[in-house]
């Protein structure tokens, strides 16, 4: 029986408080129940927009996430490659420097 009267009790105050606002800023009934329809209606819209670019941003990243995983071996067999020109361009680079380093010195 308290629980009861305590949600009588609260609803009671919340109807007597919604009439002395409605009261005091003049405002319509039916107009302040469709202006907070329409509130609703725009926050769970806004909420299922949030929601969907949640799982599109997931799902992005396990893409993403997968395409990395399969690109590895690619990247992999691009860096053994970019070594071999290093290793094979080295001693010729070196000789260029000494070219240039000895015409600066002239």
């Amino acid at each position: 029986m308290g629980l009861g009267r305590f949600l009588a009790g609260t609803a009671l105050g919340v109807g007597v408080g919604l009439v002395a606002y409605l009261t005091l800023t003049e405002q319509d009934p039916v107009t302040w129940g469709n202006r907070v329809k329409q509130q609703v209606t725009h926050t769970t819209k806004q909420l299922t927009d949030v929601r969907d670019a949640k799982n599109n941003v997931t799902q992005k990243a396990a893409k993403l996430s997968t395409a990395l995983t399969a690109a590895q071996p690619v990247l992999d067999d691009i860096q053994t490659e970019v070594d071999k020109f290093a290793f094979k361009t080295a001693p010729r680079l070196s000789a260029i420097q000494e070219v240039l380093d000895r015409q600066n010195t002239d």
